[in-house]
């Protein structure tokens, strides 16, 4: 990926040298974007399938991450992990991690050091949920606009209920309207649901 965005400064260098056109230059830069957005299926992928063997192949280290994590196999995540160098991406990928080992004392500790982030809210709101602390979740709850984020917590909330029918109807609902990333995280939280994974 380097590399490409590497001969696009390049390219893009010339075709000022050469006083290309400025329309041509900003169409030229339209059809890069749109390759790229195309060519990652994660962005707004359809095939949950594809999306997998897409992080498979991966060499980035939060790509790999992903792909064990959603495949429940939490040591190699772990190792993977280690790899990543994005501080952001690492401190996601343990807050991941210690949700889904709900060491939920530890996720707490590691939410102080984020920002208001939507992905903030919700994991509150879902540690709220699994504690039993109704007050802490609506003032949580609250907070989120996002739509898929307020969806999976019914998905959430009906899981730890017991209601595990309910939830796979709610993620299958879910699942018609959703792409890239969003859809992927909804597929692979129906499988664990259907297989006793949660």
């Amino acid at each position: 990926m380097i590399w490409f965005l590497l001969l696009v400064v390049l390219f893009a260098f010339l075709m000022g040298f050469f006083q290309v056109p400025i329309w041509i230059m900003y169409g030229v830069l339209v059809a890069v974007l749109v390759f790229i957005m195309f060519r990652n299926p994660l962005l707004f992928g359809k095939d949950a399938e594809k999306m997998m063997a897409y992080l498979k192949k991966s060499k980035s280290p939060y790509l790999q991450f992903l792909y064990h994590f959603l495949h429940g196999n939490l040591s190699e995540a772990e190792q993977a992990m280690e790899k990543i160098r994005s501080k952001k991406s690492k401190r996601n990928s343990e807050l991941m991690l210690l949700m889904e080992r709900k060491q939920y004392g530890k996720a707490k500790e590691l939410l102080t050091q984020m920002g208001g982030h939507k992905t903030k809210w919700y994991v509150l709101s879902d540690i709220a949920i699994n504690e039993g602390d109704i007050e802490a979740f609506k003032q949580n709850k609250e907070k989120i606009t996002d739509t898929f984020f307020l969806n999976m917590l019914d998905v959430d909330q009906a899981v730890y209920d017991g209601k595990k029918e309910e939830a796979v109807a709610l993620l299958d609902n879910m699942i018609a309207k959703l792409k890239g990333y969003k859809l992927l995280t909804a597929v692979q939280y129906r499988k664990q649901i259907l297989e006793g994974r949660v």
